[in-house]
């Protein structure tokens, strides 16, 4: 059970994002896309269950919207899977979906404050009850430029059981085109997670750390 939950929890994690990315336009109707991963993941968990886990694969998207008066709409997803391994018989793999939908209101020209909604499902074969991890949040993001080409960036937002925050730096490598690479770590508290096979649950902490590569560019 100690590895089913960790690999499965550890996935679920690995949905860190370039969150203050400073390629979103708050122009109204602008469109701003984001595609990319996370590398070199790793992941610990605390509580009844103590273990650390490696993703194997995975994607993450974003599309924001600006909607004028410093306002834009933002959506994220990730999908997720783990390295295969045998638990109770069995060989498996986790599956974890990420979504956010965040609204953004930028303060100055350096400063933005996010507050949305966050929710990672799990997925586990039929050994462990699919999971979900979901709450409001609320922080704050920043950028400074560089030069005309690269900016610092980074972002912190909490939830009352959740955490994200990272660092990076953005460099444009288009005419509206960004390459976001950050040091970014997620964490959730608090998590249920129920094994029908063996009538057993536990309650844990997790945090995710790793580097996260974004490309970002405006439709």
């Amino acid at each position: 059970m100690k590895k089913i939950i960790a690999a499965t929890l550890g996935l679920v994690f690995a949905g860190t994002a370039a969150f203050a990315s400073p390629s979103i336009d708050y122009t109204p109707g602008a469109v701003t896309v984001e595609l990319g991963s996370t590398l070199n993941s790793t992941f610990n968990g605390k509580g009844a269950i103590d273990d650390s886990v490696d993703g194997k694969s995975g994607f993450k998207y974003a599309v924001a919207t600006g909607l004028g008066n410093n306002f834009a709409l933002q959506y994220k997803g990730g999908h997720f899977v783990s390295e295969d391994f045998s638990a109770i018989g069995h060989t498996i793999h986790g599956i974890s979906d990420l979504h956010e939908i965040n609204l953004l209101y930028r303060i100055s020209p350096e400063f933005s404050i996010v507050t949305g909604w966050v929710q990672n499902k799990v997925s586990y074969n039929n050994l462990i009850s699919e999971a979900k991890v979901s709450g409001m949040h609320v922080g704050i993001t920043g950028s400074k430029k560089l030069n005309d080409k690269s900016s610092l960036f980074a972002a912190y937002i909490a939830g009352s059981d959740t955490l994200f925050w990272e660092a990076g730096i953005s460099n444009k490598i288009g005419q509206d085109t960004y390459l976001n690479v950050s040091y970014a770590v997620r964490e959730f508290k608090d998590v249920d997670l129920f094994v029908p096979l063996l009538n057993q649950g536990s309650k844990e902490d997790y945090k995710l750390k790793g580097i996260s590569c974004v490309v970002s560019t405006k439709l």
